[in-house]
C-alpha cells in the first residue's frame, strides 16, 4: 500500500495484448481465415493483424511432412499451438516439451505416450479425444448385429498409425469372440482404395470395417462408393460419412471439438496451465445409419437396432 491506495497485480486472467499462436493442420493448404479454429478463436475475440497471429503450416495430405513443419512452427516461438490428429500431436511433443500444445482430435493419449493422466496431463499436450481402441471392436459388435450369419470381414487399417498395433489387438479379439475371421488389409491413402477391395474380393470377405484415421476419413466417399460396387455393408467412425453415402456409423458426433479447443487456447493465453486442463474422452457415442445406401445394399436393419439408432438416413 503507496499513500492509502492499494496495489493490485494484473490479474492472471487478463488476454495477452498480442498472441501469437502455432496451427499445425493434417491436410490440405487454405486460407488461414478459413482454419475452423482460426473462425472459432475471432468469435472469441481474436483478430488476425489486430490482437494475434497466425503461424500456419499444413501437410498437404502427406502427414511424413508433420514433423518438419512442427520444428518450422516451434522455431517461430508461437504462446500455444493447435494440431489435428495423433501424427500432429506427437510431431509437436517432439518438436519443443516446453510451448503448450492443444490438440482438437487425438486418440489415447495415454496409450500414446503423451500423458501418465487423462485428468492431470502431465507434459506440455492436452485435448480432446474421440476414439478410445474399444470402440474399434464394438463396431465390429454392430456390424455383426446386421449381419449375423458373418464369419469374415476386412478391416482397412493404417499401419503406421501410432496406435495401429493396439487397435489391431483389440480387433483380433473382438472378432475371435464373434466367430470372424479378419483379413487386415492396409491403407497408406486414398490410391490404395481400389487395391484393397481387390483384395477384399479375393479374400471372399462379406462386411468391411473402417479404423479412425484421417487417411481413411479423408477416403470415405471412395470407400462408400466401392462398398456399393461390390455390395459389401461397411461400418464407418463418423455420422459425416453415412450423410456422405456410407452404410452406418459409431462414435462421436463430431470429428474435431473445435470449440473446446479454441476454449483451451483462450486459458492458456490468459495464463491457465496444461496440468489444470485435462483430456476430454466423448461423452456421447452416435449410432447413424443409411436406409438408402442399406437398400442398394439389400441389407434390412433389425428393429431394435433401428430403435438405438440416433440418427436415421432415408
Amino acid at each position: 500500500m503507496l499513500g492509502g491506495i492499494v496495489l493490485i497485480p494484473l490479474a492472471a486472467s487478463a488476454q495477452p495484448q498480442h498472441a501469437r499462436i502455432g496451427i499445425l493442420r493434417d491436410g490440405s493448404t487454405v486460407p488461414v481465415a478459413d482454419v475452423p479454429i482460426v473462425r472459432e478463436l475471432a468469435r472469441r475475440g481474436y483478430a488476425e493483424g489486430r490482437n494475434v497471429t497466425y503461424i500456419f503450416r499444413a501437410s498437404g495430405n502427406e502427414p511424413s511432412r508433420l514433423p518438419q513443419l512442427a520444428r518450422e512452427i516451434v522455431a517461430a516461438k508461437p504462446d500455444v499451438i493447435v494440431g489435428g490428429g495423433s501424427p500432429a500431436a506427437l510431431a509437436l511433443v517432439n518438436a519443443t516439451h516446453d510451448i503448450p500444445i492443444v490438440i482438437t482430435v487425438i486418440a489415447d493419449p495415454v496409450a500414446l505416450g503423451l500423458t501418465d493422466s487423462m485428468a492431470h496431463p502431465t507434459h506440455n499436450i492436452t485435448g480432446f479425444t474421440q476414439s478410445g481402441l474399444l470402440l474399434t471392436a464394438k463396431r465390429l459388435e454392430l456390424l455383426h448385429d446386421i449381419l449375423p450369419s458373418l464369419r469374415k470381414a476386412a478391416y482397412f487399417w493404417v499401419p503406421n498409425s501410432p496406435l495401429a498395433l493396439s487397435r489391431m489387438g483389440q480387433i483380433e479379439q473382438a472378432a475371435k469372440v464373434l466367430g470372424i475371421s479378419l483379413a487386415a488389409i492396409p491403407v497408406t491413402s486414398a490410391a490404395d482404395v481400389d487395391g484393397a477391395f481387390a483384395r477384399a474380393e479375393h479374400e471372399q470377405v462379406k462386411a468391411v470395417l473402417v479404423e479412425s484415421d484421417p487417411v481413411l476419413l479423408r477416403a470415405s466417399s471412395s470407400i462408400a462408393d466401392h462398398c456399393l460396387f461390390y455390395s459389401l455393408p461397411c461400418m464407418h467412425v463418423y455420422a459425416a460419412e453415412v450423410r456422405n453415402g456410407a452404410l452406418m456409423s459409431y462414435g462421436p458426433p463430431a470429428i474435431e471439438d473445435i470449440s473446446g479447443a479454441a476454449a483451451y487456447v483462450d486459458r492458456l493465453l490468459k495464463g491457465a496451465k496444461i496440468a489444470d486442463l485435462p483430456f476430454v474422452e466423448p461423452t456421447e457415442l452416435k449410432l447413424t445409419i443409411n436406409l438408402h445406401a442399406a437398400h442398394a445394399l439389400g441389407i434390412k436393419f433389425p428393429p431394435a437396432l433401428l430403435m438405438r439408432a440416433d440418427e436415421v438416413i432415408e
